[in-house]
């Protein structure tokens, strides 16, 4: 019994010493791990930069679903980037706005998130898998990630808003330095990058922008800035700076966080194989197999809120105070032994799988039904036109505590 006890003083020792603001450097290969010891021993962990981190499904999905938590974060931010343009896009955006604007934006994008406007798309999205297949079959050996996976999002990103997909390296490259500077922790550098990086973002939108509203008549199904421009002409309250703002923030969230979920999907499965095996001889459907390989995954693993009301937490460990700035963990919520059997394994029989990997509320994720049609497409591509596909090195993912995804997968085709 003493022995048993000292163990679990240890392991909350051990949660309660963690620090998402500057994690171990093993922390980016499996962060389940150090979330389990989270939900175990610390589950309201208390941070340096005052902020809590809730790892507990229950817990995270409360304060989700609590209508009075705010996402805007103008203070916050400003406190972490300093005035400029990267304060003004992550402010302006409605990832980041409350009501009554989060829906004045959201409203005017959401036709092209239907699922008749997905359905739409989905020749297109073929063609283009189609396209890079027949390109990787050529290269024999490739990056998984960059020459497979993050082509196809980008594609149709780039074609829902309304630009030319040719420049998608382009767009990958300074989106990922607006993004960055959401991790809890960042340096001076980063942060200056991520401001150089929405002014030139933004440049770069402008043309567009403009070229769309010297028309003398705007077709606001063409895309989304087509769709922005002629809301704004209508009449709608909505700036040419949130416009451009808007884009960002939709290419950015409609490109890397899918091809994290199509690369890892990879990754993992070409671990596991009775799972592959399940997906190749039809045993399990792709749309069935994604909500479990979403779950796994969980491409975006941190979210934040900030409490009006004092908060008193469904798991029983207390209450939060008003006004504390909340990071949701639903990675962690995602892996909870208290809601899913054996989480840290892919079951794809897996039921119910109520994951919370695209958010809850208001702000719940606005392209998952983007997600959902490309990613089944995507892998049942591959595992039907690339069977022989192997590793070719060791994978290696980024160092980024918000988005979890591959930096690289070497593979080739045996």
């Amino acid at each position: 019994m003493t022995g048993t006890a000292r163990i679990d003083q240890t392991d909350s020792e051990k949660a309660q010493a963690f620090n998402l603001l500057a994690p171990p450097d093993d922390y980016f290969d499996d962060p389940s791990k150090y979330f389990r010891l989270l939900r175990d021993g610390d589950p309201v962990h208390r941070q340096a930069d005052g902020t809590v981190l809730l790892t507990r499904y229950d817990d995270v999905r409360q304060v989700w679903r609590d209508l009075s938590g705010l996402v805007y974060k103008g203070e916050y931010f400003e406190k972490k980037f300093g005035k400029g343009p990267l304060l003004e896009h992550h402010t302006s955006t409605m990832l980041f706005r409350d009501n009554p604007d989060h829906d004045r934006l959201r409203d005017i994008v959401n036709p092209f998130f239907s699922q008749t406007s997905i359905k739409s798309l989905t020749d297109f999205t073929q063609d283009v898998i189609d396209r890079e297949i027949k390109k990787v079959k050529q290269m024999g050996e490739f990056d998984f990630v960059r020459d497979f996976a993050f082509r196809i999002p980008v594609a149709l990103i780039c074609r829902v808003i309304g630009i030319p997909v040719e420049d998608a390296d382009y767009i990958q490259g300074v989106g990922r330095k607006v993004l960055f500077p959401l991790n809890p922790q960042v340096s001076v550098e980063a942060i200056k990058q991520g401001h150089e990086a929405v002014t030139e973002f933004m440049g770069y939108l402008l043309p567009f922008l403009d070229e769309i509203k010297a028309r003398r008549t705007i077709d606001p199904s063409e895309s989304i800035l087509c769709a922005m421009a002629a809301a704004q002409r209508n009449g709608v309250e909505v700036s040419d700076a949130e416009i451009l703002h808007m884009c960002i923030v939709t290419l950015n969230g409609g490109h890397e966080t899918t091809t994290n979920l199509i690369s890892q999907s990879m990754h993992f499965l070409m671990d596991d194989p009775e799972s592959k095996r399940q997906l190749v001889e039809g045993e399990v459907a792709l749309p069935t197999a994604l909500e479990e390989l979403i779950r796994f995954i969980t491409p975006l693993q941190l979210q934040g809120r900030r409490t009006t009301n004092d908060v008193e937490l469904a798991s029983g460990n207390g209450t939060i105070p008003a006004g504390t700035e909340v990071v949701l963990a639903q990675a962690s919520a995602n892996r909870d032994e208290r809601v899913f059997e054996d989480p840290d394994r892919l079951n794809f029989a897996r039921r119910p799988n109520n994951h919370v990997a695209f958010g809850a509320g208001i702000h719940v994720c606005l392209g998952r039904p983007l997600a959902r049609m490309e990613a089944p497409i995507a892998l049942a591509s591959v595992l039907k036109e690339l069977p022989t596909l192997v590793r070719n090195g060791e994978a290696r993912f980024q160092h980024n505590t918000r988005f979890r995804g591959l930096e690289e997968l070497p593979v080739r085709l045996a």
